[in-house]
């Protein structure tokens, strides 16, 4: 059976990236967490295996899974978090808790629903996320 990590690496592969000593430990790491990852993880992590990564390298490469939908970029008061792409290949929002960061995907889209931009407007691209608590942490 194929490892996420493999899976991931595959889809690079796929995507027409080069497989890079950095994209490989970025592979390890999504494959292996089961929730957000802040880019200064990431940085510690490969830091662990290449002494003297720059930053700038690493978020470089965060983007660029982003742009090809192997990772998800969320925006969080406290910075920006990445996440391993979750279910389908097709187009989602998420509600996020903020306690536990648990994310549970909206299973349709704001703007296919009736959302309209303003006249000459047009939309490139879009994230609609929800902050809240979810109903189990509520609980505690």
């Amino acid at each position: 059976m194929e490892s996420k990590r493999d899976r991931m690496v595959q889809a690079m592969t796929d995507k027409g990236l080069r497989i890079t000593a950095q994209r490989r430990f970025i592979a390890d790491l999504f494959s292996i967490s089961t929730g957000f990852v802040l880019p200064r993880q990431v940085h510690t992590y490969i830091s662990e295996y290449i002494p003297g990564v720059s930053f700038d390298t690493v978020y470089r490469n965060l983007r660029l899974l982003v742009q090809i939908d192997l990772i998800e970029q969320f925006d969080f008061p406290e910075g920006v978090r990445f996440k391993l792409r979750c279910g389908p290949e097709h187009h989602h929002h998420h509600f996020i808790c903020l306690k536990c960061d648990r994310t549970y995907p909206l299973d349709f889209c704001p703007v296919d629903s009736g959302i309209s931009a303003p006249e000459a407007f047009e939309i490139v691209s879009h994230k609609f996320e929800i902050h809240g608590i979810c109903g189990e942490c509520a609980r505690k």
